[in-house]
């Protein structure tokens, strides 16, 4: 399938690891030109180089670094046809453990950066006609639970995602959010290592094991899975999908 991507200007957010990475590849193999951008400089150049890309070290938790960042890779690359929202998370706990400044670092990364990334792209889309935004957000904000109050962040960028897609679907410009489940990514491997250590697992057995025991597939997912889904979902294989959701989770949020 020829998912239209020849000599597209990607801009990708989180673009130096994990599943940023891997879409920052695959977006490269279809023939796009991808900006990647990140904050760490020798992981943001090193995926560069490999892909033939455009590093980009941006800090995209303040109005300025996004403003940057979006402006000079717009300028590298001579404009924008996807913008890829991947940077940020945010971390577990209750309303009782998650304090004041864990609240401010995901509002100003997650739900600011994503805010602000869109709103720096979306008149150049609108001015040529054409151009999709994925949000990359995750099954977490689609369902409440004690432990992880931080997720509601991803719940209002799922309510943005919608509202921004149906505004400038007229424009010719779609936004989609991509909600992946548990992913054998660096940082959750990062997570489990000790108590994979502890089980005399590997991560990533650890990860398929206790992660994977909750999930319909019976194990994690992998971060080339979700990229495909995120270079789909940007592409004109998907020109009809907009103001929605797509799932990578192995059937664990089953949403009707």
């Amino acid at each position: 399938m020829d998912l239209g991507l020849q000599e597209a200007r990607v801009i990708v957010t989180g673009g130096s690891r994990g599943i940023g990475a891997s879409a920052s590849r695959i977006f490269a193999g279809e023939g796009a030109r991808v900006a990647v951008v990140a904050r760490t400089p020798s992981d943001v150049e090193a995926v560069a180089e490999e892909i033939g890309g455009v590093p980009v070290i941006a800090d995209l938790s303040k109005a300025a670094g996004v403003a940057a960042a979006m402006d000079e890779a717009m300028a590298q690359l001579g404009g924008v046809d996807v913008l890829v929202n991947n940077a940020g998370s945010s971390t577990g706990g209750s309303i009782l453990d998650a304090d004041e400044e864990a609240w401010q670092e995901t509002i100003d990364l997650k739900l600011m950066g994503y805010v602000r990334a869109m709103r720096a792209v979306l008149p150049a889309m609108q001015d040529q006609g054409s151009g999709s935004i994925v949000n990359v957000l995750g099954v977490a904000g689609t369902e409440a639970s004690p432990g992880y109050v931080l997720a509601c962040i991803v719940t209002a960028l799922t309510h943005v995602t919608a509202s921004v897609g149906q505004l400038v679907a007229p424009d010719g410009v779609r936004v989609v959010a991509v909600h992946p489940g548990p992913t054998a990514t660096d940082r959750l491997m990062e997570m489990v290592a000790n108590a994979a250590d502890a089980q005399g697992l590997s991560p990533q057995e650890f990860a398929d094991k206790v992660l994977g025991g909750r999930i319909p597939q019976g194990r994690v997912g992998r971060a080339d899975e979700v990229a495909r889904t995120i270079v789909f979902a940007a592409s004109e294989a998907s020109g009809f999908t907009n103001a929605s959701q797509l799932y990578v989770d192995g059937g664990s949020a089953a949403k009707i």
